[in-house]
């Protein structure tokens, strides 16, 4: 079936502790839905971003509904995907906030306006966002927004 990937049903502001944070935020989620397997957020901060701590092959990244996000690594990083990123961990489409945190670009690299709400730890300033819908870059790096609004987290199968 391939690796799967999938967008947080909860949302927080952009103080939610940090990228291992993120990344047990991910962990609890998908252990809940009965999800196998180590998941990490995509996120860059705290000196690291998804280029360098993902799991990097040939497996393909599918949503919890089995629908093809990209065909392999390359193909998720390059920055346009198959298909939009929409389910949750449990399978259902969110309905409200569009925002996903990322503080990261094409190839899983951190923005390079750095903006990622001091890491995660704070909610002053502005972080980088995806937008839930996009095919394109925009689904990791579609802008930026304020701390303290509420984004969800892509969630990423190692």
């Amino acid at each position: 079936m391939g690796r799967v990937i999938f967008v947080t049903s909860q949302a927080v502001a952009g103080d939610f502790g940090g990228v291992a944070a993120g990344d047990a935020l991910c962990g609890s989620l998908a252990a809940a839905a009965g999800l196998s397997g180590t998941f990490r957020a995509w996120l860059s901060g705290d000196g690291v971003s998804p280029s360098i701590t993902f799991t990097q092959g040939a497996l393909p990244f599918v949503m919890t509904s089995g629908v093809r996000v990209a065909d392999h690594w390359s193909d998720l990083a390059d920055g346009t995907i198959n298909n939009p990123i929409v389910v949750d961990e449990q399978g259902v489409q969110p309905r409200t906030v569009d925002r996903v945190w990322t503080g990261t670009e094409t190839g899983g690299l951190p923005a390079a306006s750095g903006a990622s709400c001091r890491s995660w730890r704070t909610t002053v300033g502005t972080g980088t966002v995806g937008v839930l819908g996009p095919i394109g870059p925009t689904w990791s790096a579609g802008g930026t927004q304020s701390c303290d609004q509420p984004g969800r987290l892509y969630c990423v199968e190692q």
